[in-house]
């Protein structure tokens, strides 16, 4: 683990009404013999940040289950249903107050992204420091804006208190002073899965010959 890394909050979303899924919790799927939530959380304990605190809300339960013995910090977002910022609001104060007093920079990452590895999370990290870890780091692929992010410390009050919407695709326009895009030769940065056939296809890009799917 560089020291950079170190210095990085991991705030997992993982509280979404996965409508587009149909009847099943997409989160909840098998994806090599675990579920989804459980295959990306176990890819980012293994890269070395500060912490990982995962914020639940939809199926809270049995994410909770699916998660259970892995390093990290379970979180309810009660208001989960409000959307996708108002679970990254819930994330970021659960983190400032599990760290009282210290700034801290947090990467925002989606349970739903199965091609990101370790290499790629990392790699991000690094590019926000090498760059001076004072603003927002929005990957790019192919003019695409990607995810996970990352919030420099002293943004996050304002993200937290709702007046910074990191969720909105307008970002890099409304605000370029704050944006740093940091352009990737890397599509898992912008390919996640929401739907039946999203599935089939991660499942046949991880597990070739494998039997699929929904």
């Amino acid at each position: 683990m560089t020291e950079a890394r170190g210095k990085i909050d991991i705030l997992l979303l993982a509280a979404g009404l996965s409508t587009r899924m149909g009847s099943a919790n997409k989160l909840l799927l098998d994806f090599g013999g675990q579920p989804l939530v459980r295959h990306t959380a176990s890819v980012l304990s293994q890269c070395g940040f500060e912490s990982l605190t995962v914020v639940t809300g939809f199926d809270a339960r049995a994410i909770g289950n699916a998660l259970r013995g892995l390093p990290l910090s379970l979180s309810v977002n009660p208001d989960f249903e409000s959307g996708q910022m108002g679970s990254v609001a819930h994330g970021l104060r659960t983190i400032r107050a599990s760290h009282p007093g210290a700034p801290r920079n947090v990467m925002i990452c989606l349970a739903d992204m199965p091609y990101l590895q370790k290499a790629d999370y990392q790699a991000l990290a690094d590019a926000f420091f090498s760059r001076g870890g004072n603003r927002i780091a929005v990957p790019e692929y192919a003019g695409q804006r990607g995810n996970p992010i990352i919030l420099p410390a002293h943004l996050i009050d304002e993200a937290t208190g709702g007046g910074l919407n990191t969720g909105c695709r307008r970002l890099i326009d409304n605000r370029p002073e704050d944006v740093d895009r940091i352009r990737i030769d890397n599509s898992a940065f912008v390919r996640d899965i929401d739907t039946p056939p999203d599935y089939d296809n991660a499942l046949r890009d991880a597990f070739p010959g494998a039997p699929c799917c929904m």
